[in-house]
């Protein structure tokens, strides 16, 4: 019975620290900053890679929904990026046609990504919201043509499921700041 007494002291203290004590990614974001982030995320099918894409990309502890709306232009751009450069190291070992030809498809797929995206960067830092919706609204269907690509029979393996899930998330958030803005400018 003695034994026992030193852990029902941590029982309170860990109930109390759960309680009391926020994420780590979020500890530096102020209320509003982080119900407006929250508002965008829960319209995102994974809250916790939004939440966590604004947060790590804040430039300080308080932004607005047009701060917001450059971080997810930006990482979307930084994204497509990085997978259309690792499509292109794929299919320079690629052995398959099956495989082959899916990633050409996602190359070309990821090519309107990338350029629509960029588009939408310029049309940003020229505050021409319009213009940036525009141009991020031909990238889902884009990104779902790779997706598509290897479900298709012969249906090879995808090796860009998470690259993909994480691009389809960052146009969501993409789209609905820009939206937000547009139907909501910040006063």
């Amino acid at each position: 019975m003695a034994s026992s007494r030193p852990y029902s002291m941590l029982l309170p203290l860990m109930v109390i620290t759960t309680c009391t004590v926020r994420p780590t990614s979020t500890a530096g974001t102020d209320p509003g900053t982080q119900e407006l982030i929250e508002r965008i995320c829960h319209q995102m099918e994974e809250f916790g890679f939004c939440n966590k894409t604004f947060n790590e990309n804040l430039e300080s502890p308080s932004a607005n929904l047009v701060d917001l709306t450059r971080i997810t232009v930006e990482q979307a751009v930084t994204n497509a990026t990085n997978t259309h450069n690792f499509i292109l190291q794929l299919l320079k070992n690629v052995t398959s046609t099956v495989d082959k030809n899916a990633l050409i498809a996602c190359e070309n797929s990821y090519n309107i990504v990338l350029k629509s995206m960029q588009d939408a960067r310029v049309a940003f830092n020229s505050k021409d919201y319009d213009s940036m919706m525009i141009s991020e609204m031909v990238t889902p269907r884009a990104e779902a043509s790779c997706e598509i690509t290897f479900r298709t029979p012969p249906t090879p393996l995808n090796p860009l499921i998470d690259r993909n899930r994480q691009m389809r998330i960052l146009i969501a958030m993409a789209l609905v700041t820009v939206h937000t803005l547009i139907t909501s400018p910040p006063s």
